[in-house]
């Protein structure tokens, strides 16, 4: 395949996984209702193969949802920034305070790492299974991260959320840096 038809094919793979976890609906679930074996789900939520429009057709049906919805480019940024000092205030009847980061109602499987990475580090990592993102906050030094060509720069405090099921990336320049990074598995 193309780059063109493997990007949309990623993308149609994040749109099902995502719809379908919404809906809190197994694979099973999803090939009872369209008629579909849970194998071709599988492959493509992956981003594997190239589904026909009946088969996207009965993947939407399946789901409820327009077959737009499947094949229409992502509206959410694929990156997006959250600098030091931003976030919505939560304030407790204890006077404990602080900032709400990040939420997010879908149910997924997580997990949470520090990153140590010293100066003039590039660490290229290769697409995780579709409908991964990453929550990275820089919490010293400095650090340029997301999916290669989208990157952004980070001091400490800052947190970018990604897309990491494409190609990206964590590099430092003459600084080192440590990182609190959230992997969320779609």
């Amino acid at each position: 395949m193309s780059d063109d038809l493997d990007d949309l094919a990623r993308r149609i793979g994040r749109a099902v996984h995502a719809h379908r976890a919404a809906r809190g609906e197994s694979l099973g679930d999803v090939s009872r209702a369209s008629g579909l074996s849970k194998t071709i789900l599988a492959r493509i939520e992956r981003g594997d193969g190239n589904p026909s429009m009946e088969t996207l057709w009965k993947i939407s049906q399946a789901l409820g949802v327009g077959l737009g919805a499947l094949v229409a480019p992502e509206a959410a940024p694929r990156v997006s920034v959250l600098r030091a000092g931003e976030g919505e205030p939560v304030v407790g009847e204890s006077g404990l305070s602080g900032l709400l980061l990040h939420a997010d109602a879908r149910a997924r499987r997580s997990e949470l790492f520090t990153w140590e990475l010293p100066a003039r580090t590039e660490q290229r990592s290769p697409p995780h299974l579709p409908g991964t993102e990453e929550l990275l906050l820089c919490t010293a030094g400095a650090i340029t991260v997301g999916p290669v060509g989208e990157t952004v720069d980070l001091r400490p405090g800052d947190l970018a959320r990604y897309a990491a099921d494409v190609d990206h990336v964590y590099a430092t320049g003459a600084r080192a840096a440590r990182t609190l990074n959230l992997m969320l598995y779609g």
